[in-house]
């Protein structure tokens, strides 16, 4: 079969098809060390630790996801409804520290977990990628927060509500839309980071599908490109199934605010 990757015209749907390579990553997780795969050596250990980078990464992402709108829901809020001494400077300062490189904090951030004891462990990613991802959600979610009228905080506040209870009853419910194509926004990023999960990470237990996929492409002599076309296929399914299960959440996020009433 991978004779045909190379050949000019390509070959869009290889013959015979064949499922072995999903196969074999989907059970990689109970095969042990004798296992051998029809592909090969470098198959066996490939789908042996990409399922479980897979899972890694994917709990590392809605981890992100999920806290970073959370955390972030309550950080815009002030930002968007409330005056205060040096309000644009702390959203400028937001945004500028996110326009900082990743690269130029590797070292210091590295040294640190390492120092801490905190290297190869997925809460360290975690704590990580939401440190870069969280000043996009404040910023988005502070925008999003302008567009609901200000009358529907007044009504509520003018019932008893608390600023708290208005954030929570009101405005969290009306911005839906903006907190899922947030969280999404928030879920690629995640997904997709790939220098500090090389950097932290040293076992496979704590390899992300990145890094996996890495390894696989640069495993000197023994590429094995049926495998890491199957392991490239699986990574795209689950920011294909947010997109197409929350598309209506998407598309009135993003379109919100571009037409005025």
């Amino acid at each position: 079969m991978e004779n045909q990757l190379f050949k000019v015209p390509p070959v869009w749907f290889p013959n015979p098809v064949s499922t072995e390579s999903y196969r074999e990553i989907f059970m990689g997780a109970i095969y042990d060390e004798s296992y051998v795969s029809v592909y090969g050596k470098s198959s066996s250990y490939q789908a042996r630790i990409y399922l479980r980078s897979f899972l890694n990464s994917l709990i590392i992402a809605l981890s992100v996801s999920f806290f970073s709108v959370l955390f972030g829901a309550y950080a815009a809020y002030p930002i968007a409804r409330m005056d205060f001494k040096g309000k644009y400077f702390l959203l400028f300062s937001i945004l500028v520290v996110r326009l900082v490189p990743a690269l130029a904090l590797a070292i210091p951030i590295v040294l640190f977990a390492k120092k801490m004891g905190m290297n190869d462990r997925l809460i360290t990613l975690i704590f990580i990628n939401m440190s870069f991802v969280l000043p996009y959600v404040i910023w988005l979610l502070q925008a999003y927060f302008k567009t609901i009228p200000s009358e529907l905080e007044d009504a509520g506040r003018i019932d008893g509500c608390s600023r708290f209870q208005v954030l929570n009853k009101i405005i969290l419910p009306l911005s839906l839309p903006g907190l899922v194509t947030t969280g999404i926004l928030a879920f690629l990023l995640s997904w997709g980071e790939f220098l500090f999960a090389l950097l932290i990470t040293e076992t496979e237990k704590s390899f992300t599908s990145t890094v996996v996929a890495a390894m696989f492409a640069t495993m000197v002599g023994d590429i094995n490109y049926v495998t890491i076309i199957a392991a490239g296929v699986l990574a795209v399914i689950p920011p294909v199934l947010f997109a197409l299960f929350f598309q209506k959440y998407i598309m009135s996020g993003l379109l919100s605010g571009a037409v005025k009433n």
